[in-house]
């Protein structure tokens, strides 16, 4: 009887061990077998290898896949080993940074032996990928763990990927999980989220943790959940946060005004139940299809983080610009006539000040009569004169048979009457409304589009936009360099 009793309290306290601290099998996907790999020696040889930098949004998976292309995950263990063996000091084959030197195996020694079909990508007409559709070749924990972290980055959390995470249970002492294979994700809410890439976690720990802790969400993760299910998962686990399909064209600011096509949304509730748009993620084919540097910092003052993700490579710099930015002229006077001078001499047209203007002869009609221009240009023979006190119409009429256009400019004119007024006595061609550039060029289906409201002046063959708002310089040079739009300021 002592040796059942003894065997029972055994066994008892065993079970509520293994319920106390979590353990998980370290074959659950191919990224993670590889920590447990014994890496030999004198395998390759250095002759045949080469040196490659690594750059931001490389991944160990995305450069094997790109630049061996292995056909069986043997393989690709192969190559892992041999890297791990090249660069003894490389302590993890998950944490490479940008900048980083890594010596490679020649491709020669890991050649497939045989030709494999592939299927081609689903893609829209404007380069976005279905990232929901299953791709086996996209599984691996690093290249997915990698856009995970920059994503959650972005929204202000944190995710811990090694060590130990202890949850206390008030009375049953706590869990301590391995974030290895367990990473926990903490949100700017205060959500915290515990991926479960094991799937071996029980139903009733899950419900043991959130009867304890309500702010703790457990998501379990499969192999075959690609990025994208895994983020939808983990950010739509959380009270404040959800991810979801863009249904329509997303509206950013006003002067400029950013529209961005589709994609993945980010949104957060406010306090009055309003959805506040974080961030937007879009899975893309190639990298012609990323949208420029400057529309994506445009965004970001806006309010809204762009995240674009290339399929199989990850997170890349976006295009930027190569030359120095461009400032935009801007006309400050404070007096409509000042404004008049300054925006006559963007045009090239120097005028004349306080002229005076005779429209009555002595020798021709008996006696002389003036009229002083505030200021007179000559086109030709066309001629115009800009004044501040206004007219008799008969003046004006006399004025006018003598070649000479008056124009009237009051300081109860606004500064765009004034504008127009202007060009109106040049003679330019104008026309107010709202222009549109889209964003990248030449890849079909625009993603983005760049819009604002502005004044479009020809004159002499040349154009230039008329602007009462601020423009970021940068956005001002991607508008210059791609469509030679020249701003002006007023």
């Amino acid at each position: 009887m002592k040796i059942r009793h003894i065997k029972g309290i055994f066994t008892i306290g065993a079970s509520l061990l293994l319920s106390m601290v979590v353990f998980f099998s370290p074959s659950l996907f191919a990224a993670e077998e590889t920590a447990h790999l014994t890496f030999e020696k004198g395998k390759v040889s250095k002759k045949d290898t080469y040196r490659y930098q690594i750059k931001r949004g490389d991944t160990l998976f995305s450069l094997i896949s790109t630049m061996f292309k292995p056909d069986s995950s043997q393989k690709r263990k192969e190559i892992y080993k041999a890297i791990k063996q090249l660069n003894p000091k490389l302590t993890s084959i998950h944490k490479i940074y940008a900048g980083q030197k890594l010596r490679l195996p020649g491709k020669y020694p890991f050649a497939n032996n045989q030709k494999t079909a592939t299927l081609p990508e689903k893609t829209t007409g404007s380069g976005e990928v279905d990232a929901d559709s299953p791709d086996p070749s996209l599984h691996s924990s690093d290249y997915r763990m990698s856009i995970i972290r920059e994503v959650v980055t972005r929204m202000r959390g944190t995710i811990t990927t090694a060590g130990n995470y202890h949850i206390p249970l008030p009375q049953s002492g706590q869990i301590t999980l391995d974030c290895a294979r367990i990473p926990v994700v903490e949100l700017a809410d205060g959500s915290i989220i515990l991926l479960d890439f094991s799937q071996r976690i029980s139903a009733s720990l899950k419900k043991s943790i959130h009867d304890h802790w309500p702010n703790y969400y457990l998501v379990t993760i499969s192999p075959q959940d690609n990025q994208l299910k895994i983020l939808r998962k983990m950010i739509n686990a959380s009270k404040a946060y959800s991810l979801s399909k863009m249904q329509k064209p997303l509206e950013i600011g006003k002067g400029p005004q950013l529209q961005i096509a589709s994609g993945w949304l980010i949104t957060e509730k406010s306090a009055r139940g309003e959805k506040i748009e974080l961030q937007l993620i879009t899975f893309l084919q190639d990298s012609r299809f990323l949208l420029p540097k400057a529309f994506i910092r445009q965004a970001e003052r806006n309010g809204l983080v762009v995240t674009d993700i290339i399929e199989g490579r990850g997170l890349v710099d976006p295009p930027g610009i190569q030359q120095p930015p461009l400032s935009i002229p801007h006309l400050k006077t404070s007096t409509n006539m000042d404004l008049c001078v300054d925006l006559l001499n963007i045009f090239n047209l120097q005028p004349s000040r306080n002229v005076d203007m005779k429209i009555f002869d002595q020798n021709r009609d008996g006696f002389n009569l003036s009229i002083n221009a505030d200021l007179l240009i000559k086109q030709g023979n066309k001629r115009t004169m800009f004044h501040a006190k206004p007219l008799p119409p008969q003046f004006i009429d006399i004025l006018r048979e003598n070649g000479i256009d008056p124009i009237e400019l009051t300081e109860k004119d606004s500064r765009r009457t004034t504008v127009e007024k202007t060009l109106h006595g040049i003679g330019a061609s104008y026309s107010p409304g709202t222009f549109s550039f889209s964003v990248p060029e030449k890849v079909g289906k625009p993603r983005g589009t760049i819009r604002f409201p502005a004044i479009r002046v020809t004159l002499n063959s040349s154009f230039r936009h008329l602007i009462e708002f601020d423009m970021d310089q940068n956005l001002y040079q991607l508008l210059h360099q791609q469509w030679e739009v020249n701003l002006i300021k007023y």
